[in-house]
């Protein structure tokens, strides 16, 4: 607890400090490209035509410079846009015009799928101008619709679910893009009349990417502290404060094992409410995950536990509040503090029924916050309890942030347990003029009846830059660390990590865009300094082709001593003692613009006392904007001293897209191991904005001596609405 309350101090010290740093600096505050919102009494018609009067009447911006692949350049292609707005909604008009329009690539109609592989737009908003946080749309020329939360300059993911309008249009000039964002669908500050924009156009065949206001290109569009501005915005109010949202849900349940079967029809809803501008009250009862997407099989050959993304919607609407600790996608996170797949599913992840839960999420000026309360039935001789997590961090200096989080409950024990933990995230995008660079330190402490206190504390350094990237983190997990409501995947040891990459982009050679040379480092010992385990990476090179191929060949120098026997999928043991190893990879990335996309790669080399082979792909190919199909399959070859096996897993996806607002998937996968095949369909409707309507089935096969007996169907029929008022 030492190190906890030294650290907490430290933090608290500083943001006493940091209440003055309350406005933004020169930098924030400097000249940044503008576009003046034209009010209207008549709004467009969202068809994608851009045929209306007031798109004729209303400024004009445009003029877009190349972030990828010549770095300030003017773009290959004219881009312009308008924006509109009127009591109701904004409104943005995008011309994308093509001298080429054949070669437009349009692919994907599915809701919530970022169409990174079509030409698309991405668009940012700081509806607030705090130059920190905001919004995130992206859409294509088929009207597809995307949308996100950016939070402290960082796309967060597609966690977060609106109600918005999208038509997208092909013409002989290029195609053409029609939005309404409803006020009711975003948040806002009434008294501010200018808001943070960019907008990016990404031309696939050309790998190209341009953008209205272009910082340097290590900063993405989701920066929204370098954004531009939409002015103008005289006279805004949020037009409803309240949001039902009600469901009533059908399942049909049969064992084929035993011939039994149970049916289940029930009802509940979420209510919402804006307590601020920017802050949301709601309440949940009886929540119900009937529609959520299964998880991908995955086969355990390590001797840690299995990672499973959360994917329900209602711990997914602004999951990013809760974010905890370093923001990078490079180097190494101690431990998740809250990971909300503890809530309602067991240990097995089989769900348990959530009776009620409450959530309070969103900003109250430098403020962020984030509470959930959720009641969890009994189940396994476990009585009914509460799991409980409050999120605050407040905003300090240019980007920057410093926060607390706790959590109370475990959703497998009677048991009383705690978490309380701090960091503080700092984040600069003008350091040596324009480069990017963070650090971050954070501190747990967990306590449990079984084992009282033990805690986590750790930091980072990272440089993530274009041409140079590079990092150190550090981190001490105790030996009796167990959030249970978190995730943590060992304890009782120390981490230090680093990395370098170097990618330069050579004008001398016409057809390599840029390579890559890196060496990453990962080290554990336990709390006595006695090494662990330890991996030496090496990508020699990293190859990205003018024409949009990727190659890279790797090599993997491993050690690792596990100090118990542990058994793997497939039936084998790996014994305890040390081992060396040493692995190579070789990956080949086809073109996103081609007809079939993905990659094929290849390892082999050492594994702990024996070899093993692994071959991988994972495809996709659409023959129509209406028909998505994608393929993973691999392949693992174990040659152990005592035993030699082999592991298939595979997955199938099908996705048939009526239209952008009306899809049927299918989803299959089989793995050899446990001898069995998934079968997931799902028919999505929103007939109308924020009015669903599901169809699911799900059916498991298979057995050691009959691979397609049906063994468990599901079928679910769901409907839920949205009323705002």
């Amino acid at each position: 607890m030492r190190n906890l309350f030294y650290l907490g101090a430290m933090l608290a010290g500083f943001m006493g400090s940091a209440l003055a740093a309350d406005e933004p600096s020169a930098n924030l505050t400097k000249p940044r490209p503008s576009i003046t919102a034209l009010r209207v009494k008549q709004p467009p018609v969202i068809d994608g035509v851009l045929d209306d009067p007031a798109w004729k009447a209303a400024p004009i911006a445009g003029d877009f410079l190349q972030q990828d692949p010549d770095e300030g350049e003017p773009s290959t292609e004219r881009t312009e846009f308008r924006v509109l707005y009127d009591d109701r909604a904004l409104y943005i008009g995008v011309w994308c015009y093509d001298s080429e329009p054949d070669k437009i690539i349009a692919r994907s109609m599915t809701r919530d799928d970022y169409p990174y592989e079509d030409d698309h737009l991405y668009i940012a908003i700081d509806s607030f101008l705090d130059y920190r946080n905001g919004y995130a749309f992206a859409t294509n020329a088929n009207g597809c619709r995307w949308d996100g939360l950016i939070i402290n300059n960082s796309y967060t993911g597609g966690s977060w679910d609106t109600i918005w309008e999208c038509k997208g249009r092909t013409t002989d000039e290029g195609w053409f893009s029609e939005i309404a964002i409803p006020f009711n669908s975003i948040s806002f500050n009434p008294d501010k009349t200018a808001w943070g924009f960019n907008i990016s156009r990404n031309i696939r065949r050309k790998n190209e990417t341009g953008r209205w206001h272009n910082p340097p290109r290590q900063l993405w569009t989701s920066s929204v502290s370098d954004a531009g501005e939409i002015r103008g915005l005289n006279g805004l109010q949020q037009v409803s404060k309240w949001e039902v949202m009600p469901y009533g849900m059908g399942k049909y349940h049969h064992d084929h094992d035993s011939g039994g079967g149970s049916t289940l029809g029930d009802f509940g809803g979420d209510i919402s409410y804006k307590l601020a501008p920017n802050l949301s009250a709601s309440l949940s009862v009886n929540t119900d995950f009937a529609e959520t997407e299964v998880d991908s099989r995955q086969l355990n050959f390590s001797r840690f536990s299995l990672f499973y993304p959360e994917k329900r919607d209602f711990f997914l609407r602004d999951s990013g509040v809760f974010q905890f600790g370093p923001q990078s996608r490079r180097g190494s996170v101690a431990t998740i503090p809250f990971f909300s797949r503890r809530i309602g599913l067991t240990q097995n992840q089989r769900p348990v029924p959530i009776n009620l839960a409450t959530k309070m999420t969103g900003r109250i000026g430098k403020y962020s916050i984030g509470i959930i309360d959720a009641q969890i039935d009994g189940h396994d001789g476990i009585g009914s309890q509460n799991a409980f997590v409050a999120r605050v961090s407040r905003n300090v200096l240019e980007q920057s942030s410093i926060g607390l989080i706790t959590t109370v409950g475990d959703p497998n024990s009677d048991e009383d347990a705690y978490l309380i933990g701090t960091d503080f995230n700092y984040r600069t995008t003008s350091f040596l003029n324009n480069k990017t660079l963070r650090a971050s330190v954070y501190a747990l402490a967990n306590y449990d009846e079984a084992s009282d206190w033990s805690q986590v504390y750790g930091g980072s350094l990272t440089y993530p830059n274009d041409l140079l990237d590079g990092g150190l983190s550090f981190y001490e997990v105790g030996e009796d660390f167990q959030p249970k409501l978190g995730y943590t995947r060992r304890t009782g040891i120390r981490n230090l990590s680093s990395w370098i990459s170097y990618r330069p982009r050579p004008e001398s050679i016409e057809w390599l865009r840029k390579y890559g040379l890196t060496y990453r480092n990962s080290t554990y010992t336990n709390l006595d300094n006695d090494l662990e385990s330890q991996t030496h990476s090496f990508y020699l090179p990293f190859l990205d082709f003018e024409s949009g191929y990727e190659l890279y060949f790797k090599i993997d120098r491993e050690y690792d001593r596990p100090e118990q026997d542990f058994p793997i999928s497939g039936g084998a043991t790996v014994p305890a003692g040390e081992y060396w190893t040493t692995e190579y990879t070789i990956d080949f990335e086809l073109k996103e613009s081609g007809k079939f996309r993905g990659d094929f790669g290849y390892r082999f080399g050492g594994w702990y006392h024996g070899d093993k082979q692994t071959a991988y792909t994972q495809l996709g190919y659409d023959p129509a904007k209406w028909l998505n199909l994608r393929l993973e399959y691999s392949y693992n070859l174990f040659e152990l001293p005592d035993v030699e096996f082999d592991a298939h897993i595979a997955s199938g996806n099908i996705r048939v897209n009526f239209t952008p607002d009306m899809g049927w998937s299918h989803l299959l996968q089989y793995d050899s191991i446990t001898k069995s095949t998934g079968y997931h369909t799902r028919y999505f409707w929103e007939f109308q904005p924020g009015k669903k309507f599901h169809v699911v089935l799900r059916q498991n096969y298979g057995d050691d001596d009959h691979l397609f007996s049906l063994r468990e169907s599901e079928f679910v029929l769901k409907t839920l609405a949205s009323f705002r008022f």
